[in-house]
């Protein structure tokens, strides 16, 4: 991939997410840099990390670099290679199992709008708030719209683990935190709870982290932070989690790393952590892969239990995030890029620019009166149908989850915890035990 521009002793790659040309140095005739070199004509020193195809290294120092690799899984007593995966590691597999066709995609739509009139009952509206958070943005009227976003998102989330009594400050109760990242959820956390404990889990490092802010702050706390993809941490085998109650956060965790970690979870619990419940947000669902999707019962039950079907809604879910409604236009190609900010995670919908016609696809022309949305916003493969539509799929996503964490002995709801217009990824699962209330 070349730039337009050439700078002379520039890598000439182009950084496909931040649309520029790579700055590194090169060697004299070089087009390349060194981690970019892979994409040199004929060459045959540089190869994809086995650890993380992310990353390149030479061919003739792949032993040493294995041996120091950030991405190697190191040898742990609360690592077990996959024990939460069905397939493997969620960055080394497919984003896609399949694609669905165009009749496919019209089935699941059909079923869509049959079960969703039953199930949508079961969802929830509500922003919950939390003081400290809320005070903030009052105080700082000059952030940005992206920061005051995650913000709001994160003081939603706090308040709905108080409105449950799951955030206690107290030494006997641990907060786990998944796909931590920079740690901006437990920043604010400890400012509630600071005598609590705090473990912190990602499979990569980040820069600036919040957890260091925190223990700036108040170097009284107890927070640790453990580098390991989801996949393979067995929560029982952790010293931290010895003895106390905890309680399970995450906020935009992408795919089928959501998968992974409800199975975390579920085998800590069965392995003896005490498990007081949880507040998991989902998002990317277009990463999502029937085979580890943690849902399937629920699915079932609305005659969608196949991989094809689940590649359709997987596929219908896309159009949720992808502003058809903002954009006009035949097959224009929308993205994700007004959010993008707010997930951890690549996002790319999966084909989402392709805007079919209810003559391509025979489901009806009758307009669906659910949910408020006026006749002309619903008429079908209007732009607002369309979003309408891969909410609703998000939604049964989303609730095939909840009824499996039931199932080991929570209350679950699905929440739709902040408006659209803050986040398209606005949908949280709850879970909680009744002594959590009391």
């Amino acid at each position: 991939m070349l730039s337009t521009e050439t700078i002379p002793n520039r890598c000439m790659f182009v950084l496909p997410k931040k649309g520029r040309g790579c700055r590194m140095l090169t060697r004299e005739g070089q087009k390349y840099c060194g981690e970019h070199a892979i994409f040199q004509e004929h060459n045959e020193d540089r190869i994809p990390c086995p650890n993380d195809p992310k990353h390149t290294v030479n061919r003739r120092v792949i032993r040493q670099h294995l041996m120091r690799c950030n991405s190697r899984v190191i040898e742990e007593q609360w690592i077990v290679k996959d024990m939460n995966a069905m397939v493997g590691e969620t960055k080394f597999t497919a984003k896609l199992d399949r694609r669905a066709d165009e009749q496919e995609i019209a089935c699941v739509l059909e079923k869509l709008q049959s079960c969703y009139c039953l199930a949508h009952d079961k969802l929830l509206a509500d922003q919950a708030h939390y003081e400290e958070i809320d005070g903030h943005l009052e105080k700082n009227p000059d952030l940005s719209e992206s920061k005051r976003k995650h913000l709001v998102q994160l003081s939603s989330i706090i308040g709905h683990l108080l409105r449950v009594g799951l955030l206690r400050n107290d030494s006997s109760t641990c907060t786990i935190e998944l796909g931590a990242g920079k740690a901006q959820l437990t920043y604010w956390l400890t400012k509630r709870a600071p005598l609590s404990k705090f473990l912190l889990i990602d499979r990569s490092g980040a820069r600036n982290k919040f957890d260091n802010k925190a223990l700036q702050e108040n170097p009284s706390l107890n927070i640790k932070r453990l580098r390991c993809s989801i996949e393979h941490l067995n929560l029982a085998e952790l010293e931290m989690l010895k003895d106390v109650s905890s309680c399970a956060v995450c906020k935009h965790f992408c795919g089928s790393a959501t998968d992974a970690g409800i199975r975390c979870l579920s085998n800590g619990i069965r392995s003896g952590v005490v498990l007081d419940g949880f507040v998991l947000v989902p998002c990317c669902h277009h990463k999502s892969r029937y085979s580890e999707y943690s849902g399937r019962e629920f699915l079932a039950q609305w005659n969608m239990d196949s991989e094809s079907d689940f590649a359709a809604l997987r596929h219908i879910a896309t159009w949720a995030v992808c502003g058809f409604s903002k954009v006009q236009g035949n097959r224009e190609t929308h993205t994700q890029d007004q959010f993008a900010d707010q997930c951890d995670g690549d996002v790319v919908a999966e084909d989402s620019g392709s805007i079919h016609t209810e003559h391509q696809l025979d489901i009806g022309t009758t307009a669906d009166q659910g949910h408020g949305s006026d006749d002309a916003e619903l008429t079908p493969w209007s732009p607002m149908w369309k979003e309408e539509m891969g909410r609703r799929a998000k939604v049964l996503l989303e609730m095939g989850r909840a009824q499996h964490l039931a199932s080991l002995g929570f209350t679950t709801q699905v929440i739709e915890y902040v408006p659209r217009s803050v986040s398209p990824e606005n949908l949280l699962i709850l879970g909680f035990k009744p002594r959590s209330l009391s």
